[in-house]
């Protein structure tokens, strides 16, 4: 982790205490860091007294419904467009939470960048689009956008401000960006924020269950289906990927956040050093998602491939194919690098 600039913390301390209306924005297909960096900044915001919303662009995966209090003021914006875009125009300051890149909320981008709020960014991804912000926190180096907050908050506003809802909420977002804190983990600052979060009540093991034991049948039947049906290993390559379409995951009833994780199942495997995952949506647009065990950055791979990005060990990308041109083009792309 970075030093973090003091500075910034009191621009950022002044904005927030003397602001009105607060919006906390972050990316499509919010995960457990999206969540939880948000709700916990959400409920730091609102203990010094200022209202805030927080503006998913699409759903967040129902395990982490354990999160959601009954005052947490959240609206998602494919389910409430007028209302999303209504708060981002009257509000005073966003937060951007775990995005680097306005693109990433999706068709909200356009009311981001216009609104007339100051504009803070939090994040821990590379690249940060910093045109239209008044405060840019980034640092790739860090676990997690949650332990990013956790340090920006308690740097503007001390440790008090870290209360045992804010701490789970904060807690789920490292737990889930580091797999367990088994990767992205090798700084002692995400153990001594973690430390602090137990310390306040966090119950990690109910938090872990809560988020690895909630599977529905289906979804555990549908990892089972991937792993024996929809995965490809080229042992000269020390490659693996499952590729998932839209009509498998029809197969089993398959919701949101049912994909989330299984493309780390492809670094399970001994010989294996790089791995992904495709998946069509129900609307045919094709994600990948890339992983990476050693030395090959898969940051790069996507933005060269893909014009995508991220970590070098965890990245992602949208691509501009179908599907099945996609899976050819993936294992084209891989064998160019890999076989070099």
């Amino acid at each position: 982790m970075k030093e973090i600039n003091v500075v910034d913390i009191e621009r950022f301390r002044e904005i927030i205490t003397s602001c009105g209306r607060i919006v906390i924005i972050s990316h499509t297909s919010p995960d457990g860091d999206a969540v939880g960096s948000s709700l916990g900044l959400s409920r730091c915001f609102k203990s010094l007294g200022q209202p805030t919303t927080v503006v998913f662009p699409d759903a967040y995966p129902f395990y982490y419904d354990f999160l959601v209090k009954e005052d947490d003021d959240i609206i998602v914006a494919s389910e409430c467009a007028d209302e999303a875009k209504q708060k981002l125009a009257e509000a005073d300051v966003i937060v951007a939470v775990d995005f680097c890149d306005p693109s990433r909320v999706d068709f909200l981008k356009e009311d981001l960048l216009n609104a007339k709020a100051k504009k803070i960014m939090i994040d821990h991804h590379l690249n940060p689009y910093e045109k239209d912000f008044d405060v840019v926190f980034s640092d790739n180096t860090i676990s997690s956008a949650s332990e990013f907050v956790y340090w920006v908050v308690t740097m503007a506003f001390g440790k008090e401000i870290i209360t045992k809802c804010v701490a789970e909420c904060i807690y789920t977002g490292i737990c889930t960006d580091t797999g367990s804190f088994s990767y992205s983990c090798n700084s002692p600052t995400v153990y001594l924020a973690t430390a602090h979060l137990i310390e306040v009540g966090v119950n990690a093991s109910a938090v872990n269950s809560h988020i690895y034991n909630s599977y529905s049948r289906n979804r555990l039947l549908l990892l089972g289906y991937c792993i024996n049906k929809r995965l490809r290993i080229f042992d000269d390559m020390k490659m693996a990927y499952f590729y998932v379409s839209k009509e498998d995951q029809q197969l089993f009833d398959a919701q949101k956040g049912d994909l989330e994780g299984v493309v780390n199942y492809t670094l399970m495997m001994q010989d294996i050093e790089v791995g992904a995952l495709i998946k069509e949506n129900s609307e045919g647009v094709v994600r990948i998602s890339f992983r990476s065990k050693h030395d090959f950055n898969v940051n790069e791979f996507a933005k060269k491939y893909f014009d995508g990005g991220g970590h070098r060990k965890a990245s992602g990308a949208t691509s501009i194919y179908d599907f099945d041109k996609t899976c050819s083009y993936l294992e084209e792309c891989f064998r160019k690098e890999l076989l070099k």
